[in-house]
């Protein structure tokens, strides 16, 4: 009995949580072996090298553009100006793809290098904030072996997307909440709560339901003391930095809104039922706290058993807890986990269509989720240390189904290509190729997104051939265009 509490409470459980983590990291560097991008990930492209919708525009008159040209737009103010015009979400995303790039290069493994660190960045978060609320035991592993074998966490490592660099400071933000509620009430920690979960905000807007978490946990549970004096001046700096911010983007959150009008509208021609709703919502928190039979078959009785499952974890863990950190702990984290589900659940239900239940919005939760059901495991199999086959069981129930689909969707992830803009910026490289005919500017803007900055080429429109023209020594090399939304 003691080897095996050794093994998950004692010296040898922080060393296998180090390896775990080592592991998982060299895991999100490895994995895909192949990456193809898809329409969202251009705008993400397009926007952190200053060209928005908008851009086109600019050159509608003319028919032939340098390379030259389109570079000088490559400035941090116009990724701003893009990313206002882009509807103002993911403006530090962006930046950051802005400088990381042009230090790494403007090359595929560049754009989604950018992601796989901010996914390790997640990774490391995790530990630490595992680390505060169970100490050094074995079930940080299995935190992290839970997050790392998510299909959402995987698939968001690799996406040109803001959603790991959110989720990343969505755990800081976490990180010293904690220490401010529950260790220190330092007003600096307050401040670091604030400004990382602006930051939180400024990569991914949705992130705010982890930081509305926190708002009602400081409310609740700090009272008149949160309002001391330094503590209001260390949340005055995060809410006049959004004030800035917000108030200079206004003009791409008036987009932002007209184009979720749109959306809304066009959905509401469809047919809507709450339940429908509800039993979505369900699908992806269980998923989400790692009961995720609904991704092998999703039938409403497989959906409903998962989310029992979810909810009997939480209510076993909370009876078998002996103490008052450790039922706060499941309550918070638990909390945090399902703010996602509920959330996006009440905004589908007042826009009267299914758009907010979308699998990677849960992005900013996952981490949470996957900490309190380790966190619950560890529980119960404390309560029933004497007994192996409880302690083991109810890990191996989640954890085997969750590494088994992770497995299986390694195995089989060949993505499909969409946009070959890369490829052909590849073969003007390798050919030095001089001129490219282009059937409109954004695939120009596409392409030079993959050249090397110096590069230099002239495009030339034009809107009558629907494929790309490579020129050169009087020759003529057409190549379809790969551009679906």
């Amino acid at each position: 009995m003691m080897g095996i509490e050794n093994l998950l409470y004692g010296p040898l459980a922080k060393k296998i949580n180090l390896f775990v983590l080592l592991a998982a990291i060299i895991a999100v560097l490895v994995f895909p072996l192949k990456k193809e991008i898809w329409y969202d990930e251009t705008i993400s492209i397009l926007c952190s090298n200053g060209l928005s919708h908008d851009s086109p525009a600019e050159f509608a008159s003319v028919t032939k553009v340098s390379s030259v040209t389109i570079n000088s737009l490559n400035t941090e103010a116009n990724v701003y100006k893009a990313t206002v015009l882009d509807n103002g979400n993911s403006f530090l995303y962006n930046s950051g793809l802005h400088w990381f790039t042009a230090a790494a290069g403007r090359t595929m493994v560049g754009y989604t290098l950018f992601s796989k660190l901010c996914s390790i960045a997640v990774l490391i978060a995790l530990f630490v904030l595992a680390n505060l609320v169970m100490g050094s035991t074995i079930f940080t592993s299995l935190a992290i072996i839970f997050l790392a074998t998510d299909i959402n966490f995987v698939s968001m490592s690799h996406e040109v997307r803001a959603y790991q660099m959110a989720t990343f400071f969505t755990i800081a933000a976490a990180i010293f909440f904690y220490k401010f509620m529950y260790m220190a009430e330092r007003p600096r920690h307050l401040l670091l709560t604030g400004i990382f979960s602006l930051a939180a905000i400024l990569c991914h807007f949705l992130s705010v339901y982890a930081v509305l978490v926190f708002i009602g946990f400081l409310l609740a549970g700090k009272g008149r003391r949160l309002f001391r004096g330094k503590n209001i001046a260390a949340l005055a700096i995060p809410f006049a930095l959004a004030a800035i911010y917000f108030y200079f983007s206004f003009s791409g959150l008036v987009a932002m809104d007209s184009q979720n009008a749109t959306i809304q509208r066009q959905s509401a021609k469809g047919a809507f039922s709450i339940v429908e709703v509800l039993f979505r919502s369900m699908k992806l928190l269980a998923q989400d706290f790692k009961a995720i039979f609904p991704a092998l078959k999703e039938l409403r009785a497989i959906i409903a058993g998962s989310f029992a499952v979810v909810i009997g974890l939480y209510l076993a863990a909370v009876r078998a807890s002996d103490n008052k950190t450790d039922k706060r702990n499941l309550h918070l984290l638990f909390i945090l986990g399902a703010s996602g589900s509920v959330f996006l659940a009440l905004l589908s239900i007042k826009a009267h269509h299914y758009t907010s239940l979308y699998h990677r919005y849960h992005s900013f939760g996952i981490p949470f989720a996957c900490l309190f059901t380790a966190y619950a495991i560890s529980v119960i199999a404390w309560k029933y240390r004497s007994n192996k086959a409880v302690a083991l069981g109810v890990a191996a129930v989640l954890l085997l189904p969750s590494v088994a689909l992770y497995a299986v969707v390694v195995k089989s992830s060949n993505p499909v290509r969409v946009y070959n803009h890369s490829v052909v910026a590849r073969q003007i490289v390798e050919g030095n190729i001089a001129q490219l005919g282009v059937p409109t500017w954004t695939d120009a803007f596409m392409v030079n997104c993959f050249l090397p900055m110096g590069y230099k080429i002239d495009y030339v429109r034009n809107e009558i051939d629907p494929n790309f023209t490579l020129y050169k020594d009087g020759k003529e090399e057409r190549v379809p265009v790969l551009n679906t939304k």
